[in-house]
């Protein structure tokens, strides 16, 4: 069975839009989240997306940035549509993410990643994740559970539970 070239990710959070928007866009929050780092965000059109390395990304080798982007569609907290390439892959094509957030009366927030990776579809295996997170191997799965977890408890997905 092969990787799907567009994966689409949906989850809930119990936490209003705008909180789950700075979880996406606010280094406060990046960095105790997925594979951490803090980021770089222009929210304009054309704008600056970086997730910049941890200092353990940078130990195993990578650079200042982890992911380099920029911005092609934002609508606070609705919206955000991204050109999105992974600096450890060099010269692959940028591919495109989406975050579509949906915020429900009661304050819960319908979270919905799509990451279409058409042009670079050597990256739709390693995104999907499914292997172990300590060695990469968590993708799109393993980051959107540090953001449910984080905003939902206020501790990174890595913090005991007290």
């Amino acid at each position: 069975m092969s990787t799907p070239l567009t994966q689409v990710y949906s989850i809930y959070i119990q936490a209003p839009a705008q909180k789950v928007w700075e979880g996406i866009t606010q280094s406060e929050h990046t960095s105790r989240w997925g594979y951490g780092g803090d980021v770089e965000f222009e929210p304009t059109p054309g704008g600056v997306y970086r997730n910049l390395s941890t200092p353990e990304m940078k130990e195993m080798g990578m650079g200042d940035v982890a992911i380099e982007g920029r911005v092609v569609e934002v609508d606070p907290p609705h919206r955000l549509v991204l050109d999105w390439t992974p600096t450890w892959r060099p010269g692959i094509a940028p591919t495109r993410v989406t975050w579509e957030l949906t915020e429900y009366p009661s304050g819960l927030t319908r979270v919905v990643l799509t990451h279409d990776v058409s042009a670079a579809p050597e990256l739709a295996e390693e995104i999907s994740g499914g292997g172990d997170p300590a060695q990469g191997g968590g993708g799109w799965l393993w980051s959107l559970s540090g953001l449910k977890t984080l905003l939902e408890t206020g501790r990174s997905m890595d913090e005991p539970a007290a």
